[in-house]
């Protein structure tokens, strides 16, 4: 009996190990995206940007089909630890209420809500870069991001254990070592958000929209001098946009309007809390100042890598112009001046004392607020009451159906 191929469900994502059906000298055979993947190679074009032409933010954007590629290969999934062993199964792409299996999702709070972040290539230079997406570069590199971030800023609960769920407020008032300590908790492979995925979110978000001004076109995110009441908002409020890019509205009585924003599945990545960035310090010598970027699943003050240097005068809240970029696309700026309608139109905070990294900026920032908004001001041991954290995974889960994860 024959089958309908035009009447299967689409999907919307494959893994490297899944396979899709071809025909070769007339007869079916099955091919592994991961093989289509290393025969493609070379023989594809990479599309590329180019930034810092000019004051605008917008600049010339090639048809973003490798972009558009890698979105689909990435989502939203509630994450399991059981026994020790760690279980993924996929969310609805249009609702997250709902697994893709179709089965309802009982309870966010019983597990954990992650976005698939897979390997990430590209190839760069100066200001400049080919954008490879799920397919390697020669000569070009991948980004060094988990392949699993939370959706959510870091909720730490009574007994100190760090979380991605919907419907709790985030955590803050830690320092990077705690809240790399509460999400170890879950397991050895859990950590924090690092300073590769940083680096790869702007890129995707670069190659995706042509326009470095994330607020114009995502949303402003949440934005009031009550950073309070706005880090007190119950996360999940852009459940409803799913695996995709927006802003809702939202609104109450201490707070009026404000927009809390998703994109590419991450909520509130700016404009409610500061995030923390692990693999990036900072220090000085003599007058120099210096970066360093350096690879595991750990935090360090002390910890080798790659270098580059960087200014080491104070900034407080001025706007970028200038990044670092270059082979490693290295989001950190280089020089300010802007505006919040110019360049990359998000603030930077500078201090020469400065360790560590936090990104996106905290509510009272207003429109300061953004992705390409850091601040490198404090010392290791600081646990400054404005910023949280974001969990990450380290590790391969395995991927069960919705139903099956229920089950657990």
């Amino acid at each position: 009996m024959g089958v309908k191929l035009t009447e299967k469900k689409l999907v919307t994502a494959m893994n490297p190990d899944q396979t899709f059906l071809i025909v070769v000298d007339g007869a079916l055979r099955r091919l592994s995206l991961g093989d289509l993947q290393k025969m493609m190679g070379n023989n594809i074009f990479y599309p590329s940007i180019t930034l810092e032409q000019s004051s605008n933010p917008k600049f010339a954007l090639p048809t973003p089909f490798m972009a558009d590629m890698y979105q689909r290969a990435m989502g939203g999934y509630m994450m399991k630890v059981v026994n020790g062993k760690v279980y993924a199964a996929k969310l609805d792409p249009s609702n997250w209420e709902f697994f893709a299996d179709g089965t309802k999702v009982d309870d966010a709070a019983k597990y954990e809500t992650m976005v698939h972040v897979p390997d990430c290539h590209f190839k760069a230079e100066g200001k400049t870069m080919q954008f490879g997406g799920l397919f390697p570069i020669s000569g070009g590199k991948t980004f060094d991001s988990p392949n699993w971030v939370g959706a959510y800023e870091m909720y730490v609960d009574g007994n100190g254990v760090g979380h991605s769920r919907p419907n709790v407020a985030p955590s803050n008032y830690k320092t990077i070592s705690d809240f790399w300590s509460c999400a170890q908790k879950l397991g050895s492979n859990f950590g924090l958000a690092n300073y590769g995925f940083q680096c790869l979110i702007e890129a995707l978000y670069q190659v995706s929209f042509g326009d470095l001004n994330c607020k114009s076109v995502i949303g402003s995110g949440f934005q009031n001098s009550n950073w309070e009441a706005c880090r007190n908002v119950p996360m999940g409020k852009c459940i409803s946009i799913g695996d995709g890019s927006g802003k809702v509205l939202y609104n109450d009585a201490t707070l009026g309007n404000q927009y809390p924003v998703k994109l590419f599945g991450f909520e509130d990545l700016w404009g409610r809390l500061w995030e923390f960035r692990t693999n990036i310090r900072f220090y000085m010598d003599g007058v120099t100042r210096y970066a360093v970027v350096y690879s595991g699943n750990r935090v360090s003050n002390t910890a080798d890598g790659r270098k580059f240097t960087i200014p080491s005068s104070s900034v407080r809240g001025k706007f970028i112009t200038k990044k670092t970029l270059g082979a490693y696309w290295d989001a950190f700026p280089q020089a300010v001046g802007g505006s919040d309608s110019t360049y990359y139109c998000d603030g930077c905070w500078d201090e020469a004392v400065g360790e560590i990294l936090f990104v996106g900026g905290s509510a009272d920032a207003g429109s300061r607020c953004g992705l390409s908004a850091v601040s490198s001001s404090h010392e290791f041991l600081d646990s400054w009451i404005s910023p949280g954290a974001r969990l990450a995974f380290y590790g391969n889960p395995t991927i069960v159906s919705g139903s099956e994860l229920m089950a657990m």
